[in-house]
């Protein structure tokens, strides 16, 4: 595939993706809205709790494979049927450990209804590795549209336990039925809406594991770095209430930037390893990719960050409005984690998952020493800022292996980011200026997402003409409009 042909395989693949990103999250956060007046902080706290231990397992056992699959430019039988098996087998061993680990949890929280709900999220996750590893195939096909149906279809059978279980029994346990319900289905949906059927296979289990043994450790060291900050909260917070609240605040926080940035990039790593072009060319494509996230993700970050107290408010009630300054921060760690993501696809899709995992944990350490510092002083709220330190870290290294393993060119790269990012501050100082002259929070809202709005838009297209139009966003939506209003319309009689 040609960096040409790449870039409007690149822009449906990342429409499809964002769709579906945007779609599931759309019913999350309906379900939240709903659920959030139905439901304690401290209900909220316990699923929370259970979730990151589940997520600490899954990814110290998360063997990548069908990560292998995506990097490999051509597969067989014996390849995917490997790979189906792999997540089986991981599945498997991720229920047995937290079976295990279970009662070490409700020791480390003072929370014993963690137990239970550790069983139950263990066993979905050993039902859900058992999917349709055809889901994967598709992606790899640049059909991202089943996997549009299936995450979307899923997710609405789970919303709507959700809801029914929340209104019948009111506490934690509508939350793990939703939970339970959307995996389980996701699982029997893959069979149903793809013809491919996996067979047990171990033949290529040890060329899987020799390629992503290390995007296992980058696994472990992502995880603890996006959820690690809440293992500390956990210790830190007072109660579960005040768990739930952190929890809370930093999901509805990242919840724009997190969903955006993944689904922009979605198609760029089976894309990149279907071009056929030069290094210089491919380069290109990742550097145009990553101006493009950054242009969306950061005016989303630092936008949601400026109105994070009436979206709070509104969107949650007035009983989360101890959540405001944690969705604030959040916006903002948000913002920049989704910085670096194009450079860590390509280093994946080079190989260098080693320097790949290496980000990560650089990530992390930076997490921590800033931690140690910042949680004395600042108690829980130390942990988001600790967060954003660490992310400027990771992003600073991804730069810095793609420099010297992939040859990217920093200074062009530096081009494309520091618009997006001059842009989003602007708008953020204003929006926060004008919200300040009203009180009711409807209204600062209104106002916020209208000005900031208007400005980042005209910010971008000002900057861009005065550097004499690159080749980015704005480039390809005009392209895309002029193809459409110059496309001949079909009369009617």
């Amino acid at each position: 595939m040609t960096a040409a042909s790449g870039k409007s395989t690149l822009v449906r693949g990342a429409a499809w993706a964002v769709g579906m990103r945007w779609s599931v999250r759309l019913l999350g956060l309906l379900n939240t809205v709903v659920m959030a007046r139905i439901l304690l902080p401290a209900e909220y706290g316990v699923v929370a709790m259970a979730s990151v231990v589940v997520g600490l397992i899954q990814a110290f056992l998360d063997f990548g494979a069908s990560t292998a699959l995506l990097r490999k430019a051509e597969v067989d039988r014996d390849d995917i049927d490997s790979a189906w098996t792999l997540r089986v087998i991981q599945g498997c061993i991720v229920f047995a450990v937290l079976v295990l680990v279970s009662p070490l949890a409700v020791r480390y929280f003072g929370e014993p209804r963690v137990m239970y709900v550790l069983w139950t999220l263990g066993l979905c996750m050993a039902v859900t590795c058992m999917a349709n590893i055809g889901v994967t195939l598709a992606q790899k096909a640049f059909n991202f549209s089943l996997d549009f149906k299936l995450q979307v279809i899923s997710k609405v059978l789970g919303v709507i336990v959700t809801i029914v279980a929340g209104l019948m029994l009111r506490d934690y346990r509508a939350l793990v039925m939703g939970i339970a319900t959307g995996q389980i289905s996701m699982t029997l949906l893959s069979y149903w809406m793809h013809p491919y059927r996996p067979r047990w296979n171990t033949s290529k289990i040890g060329e899987i594991w020799a390629v992503t043994k290390w995007l296992m450790l980058s696994s472990i060291g992502s995880f603890v770095m996006r959820r690690g900050d809440e293992l500390v909260a956990g210790r830190v917070a007072t109660d579960s209430a005040q768990f739930g609240v952190y929890s809370v605040g930093s999901d509805f926080g990242q919840m724009p930037t997190s969903e955006v940035g993944p689904a922009l990039l979605r198609a760029l790593l089976p894309l990149l390893s279907s071009m056929t072009g030069s290094v210089q060319q491919i380069n290109a494509a990742v550097i145009k990719a990553a101006g493009a996230a950054n242009t969306v993700t950061w005016a989303l970050g630092l936008g949601f960050a400026a109105v994070a107290g009436p979206a709070t408010v509104l969107v949650l009630g007035p009983n989360w409005s101890a959540a405001a300054p944690y969705v604030a921060g959040f916006a903002i760690v948000g913002a920049i984690q989704s910085m670096p993501g194009s450079l860590n696809t390509l280093l994946v899709m080079r190989g260098r998952t080693k320097q790949h995992s290496m980000t990560v944990w650089t990530e992390f350490v930076a997490f921590l020493a800033a931690a140690l510092v910042l949680v004395p002083m600042l108690s829980i709220y130390g942990l988001v800022w600790a967060r954003a330190c660490g992310a400027l870290c990771g992003a600073a290294a991804a730069m810095f292996f793609a420099w010297r393993y992939c040859e990217l060119r920093l200074r062009a790269l530096a081009m494309a980011l520091i618009r997006p990012v001059i842009g989003a501050v602007l708008m953020y100082l204003l929006v926060r200026w004008a919200m300040g002259h009203v009180q009711a929070p409807a209204v600062q809202l209104a106002i916020g997402i209208l000005m900031g709005g208007v400005f980042y838009v005209a910010w971008c297209a000002v900057s861009w003409r005065l550097l004499g139009c690159p080749d980015g966003l704005e480039s390809m939506v005009l392209g895309y409009l002029r193809r459409r209003l110059s496309r001949p319309r079909t009369a009617t009689h």
